[in-house]
């Protein structure tokens, strides 16, 4: 596992004798916070974190990082049973924030490209009441599918699941089903075009 910070820890020890994967049971330093029990979380050692802050705040809860993926912003997980996974290959920009709450996931597949700002969350954060005070909008899970990009500033909402192959626009806000081998912009995000794939070269 690299790391381009601070990384003393409390705790830490290997996943598997064979398998090159860490495990960060509990720890506290200026960019990881770990608060609870039976928290774990788990790098592979070809995974570069730069300028990463991960935040746990409960108990049983599961970071995973693939391998070869580049991965930078804002990780958190508040209350418990909560899981975010993340394939190999995927790169990760700055500021982008990954926000998992009460017992729901998100899981980001493999060779994904994730660009500055995005923000993907399972969880409102404030509760919307009826007229009887009954919550309305409770949290949801959010699948992404393997070889997504997402571009500058999406926002991808409780609920959402995205497809393999899939463009989101900029500044698209994501909150339903979007199928794969399409490319999707606007807010709410619409499908504009199908039966695309795309390239990180420019050719």
């Amino acid at each position: 596992m690299k790391i381009s910070m601070n990384h003393k820890l409390k705790k830490i020890i290997p996943w598997t004798k064979n398998n090159p994967h860490w495990s960060i049971e509990s720890g506290v330093n200026k960019r990881i916070q770990v608060e609870g029990v039976n928290n774990q979380i788990i790098i592979s050692s070809s995974t570069n974190l730069y300028n990463l802050q991960i935040i746990i705040n409960g108990n049983n809860n599961k970071l995973k990082i693939g391998g070869n993926c580049t991965i930078s912003g804002f990780i958190e997980m508040f209350g418990d049973n909560n899981e975010i996974s993340i394939g190999k290959d995927t790169l990760i920009s700055s500021d982008v924030r990954l926000t998992a709450h009460r017992g729901k996931h998100i899981k980001i597949g493999e060779r994904c490209l994730i660009a500055d700002l995005t923000d993907i969350r399972t969880t409102d954060s404030h509760s919307i009441l009826n007229d009887q005070k009954e919550r309305i909008n409770y949290d949801e899970s959010v699948e992404i599918g393997d070889r997504v990009w997402l571009a500058r500033e999406v926002m991808v909402l409780k609920g959402a699941i995205i497809g393999n192959d899939v463009v989101i626009g900029p500044r698209s806000v994501v909150s339903q089903k979007i199928p794969p081998n399409t490319v999707a912009v606007g807010f709410p995000a619409r499908v504009v075009r199908t039966n695309t794939t795309w390239l990180v070269e420019s050719i």
